[in-house]
């Protein structure tokens, strides 16, 4: 198959594919996710591909570090299906961080006093090599810090430190990460 496509590699949507970021996605995955982006214009301003059962709010305001390892991120947005990107205060995501299915990503409240209104807050900082089982969320003004990991179903309300591992509702760390 990817001698044919290499063969095809003039075409910009093969080039794009033979030459993509996210080299762990199957073409069949590649194909629909880009078809949901270019096509139906779903999660068209984040600059990567999303799983098209994934939604991203404001994906412009998904900042990716770019460097050794941000091959990972672009995996896990591409294939990570279900996933929830709400980014109006902003997403920053280290280098090598890996999420699973179904995870939810939430930068603002909305106003109790004017349900319109988002309230303003700090971004969610995600650190480098940060590991997030399934169904986990991840609430406004966050940080989690490098080499951490967090277990599935967690729902993160405040700061996780570096070289930990945290689980629960809310999340605690319940270990350091050696």
């Amino acid at each position: 198959m990817k001698r044919i496509l290499r063969r095809l590699d003039f075409i910009p949507f093969i080039n794009r594919f033979l030459h993509r970021k996210y080299y762990a996605t199957g073409f069949g995955t590649y194909l629909i996710n880009t078809f949901f982006k270019k096509i139906l214009r779903i999660g068209h301003d984040f600059e990567g591909l999303l799983h098209f059962t994934s939604r991203a709010v404001s994906g412009k305001n998904i900042i990716i570090e770019q460097g050794e390892g941000s091959e990972k991120n672009y995996l896990s947005f591409a294939t990570s299906g279900g996933c929830y990107y709400q980014a109006l205060n902003g997403i920053e995501i280290g280098t090598g961080t890996l999420w699973s299915y179904g995870c939810q990503f939430i930068s603002a409240n909305h106003d109790f006093r004017n349900y319109s209104d988002h309230i303003s807050q700090k971004p969610i900082i995600i650190g480098r090599d940060v590991w997030m089982g399934s169904h986990v969320i991840i609430l406004p003004g966050v940080r989690i810090g490098n080499n951490t990991i967090i277990g599935a179903g967690s729902v993160v309300t405040r700061d996780i430190p570096e070289n930990s591992v945290a689980v629960g509702n809310p999340a605690n760390v319940i270990r350091e990460n050696v």
